[in-house]
C-alpha cells in the first residue's frame, strides 16, 4: 500500500490495491483498460485512475483545478462532482447528472466504476 495519497486518491488507491492484491482486479476485469479522471470539485486537484488488465495506477493531476479544463485531459471518461454528491451515492450522482451539476464524459464509465466498487465491497 502507499501512504503518498490522501483524500479521494487514497480511497481509490486503497480499493484498487485491495482488488489487485487479492487477484480480484485481474480475475473480474481481465480485459479492462480504461483511464478515468475524478474531480471532486470542492477538493481539487483531480485524480487520474488508469486500469490496465489487472493492474492500476493513480496519478494526481496537480494542474487540473477547474471543471472547464477536463475537456483538455486525454482520458476515456471523467466525472466532476462535489463531495456532497459523492457521499450521497448513486442516487445523488444520477440526480446531479440529470440536473447538470455533475459533469461527465462517457456515462458507460459509471457502470464500470459501479462494478469495480461493488467488487471492493463484496
Amino acid at each position: 500500500m502507499s501512504s503518498k495519497y490522501e483524500g479521494f486518491p487514497a480511497i481509490a488507491y486503497a480499493g484498487l490495491w485491495f482488488l489487485k492484491t487479492f487477484g480480484k482486479l485481474r480475475r473480474q476485469f481481465p480485459d479492462l483498460k480504461i483511464d478515468i479522471v475524478f474531480f471532486v470539485t470542492d477538493v481539487p486537484p483531480a485524480t487520474l485512475i488508469k486500469i490496465d488488465k489487472g493492474d492500476f495506477e493513480v496519478e494526481i493531476l496537480e494542474d487540473l483545478k477547474d471543471v472547464k479544463d477536463l475537456d483538455n485531459i486525454e482520458c476515456d471518461a471523467y466525472l466532476a462532482l462535489s463531495t456532497d454528491d459523492l457521499a450521497g451515492g448513486i442516487d445523488s450522482i444520477m440526480d446531479g447528472v440529470a440536473q447538470k451539476r455533475i459533469k461527465m464524459k462517457n456515462p458507460n464509465a459509471l457502470g464500470i466504476l459501479g462494478k469495480i466498487l461493488s467488487t471492493v465491497v463484496a
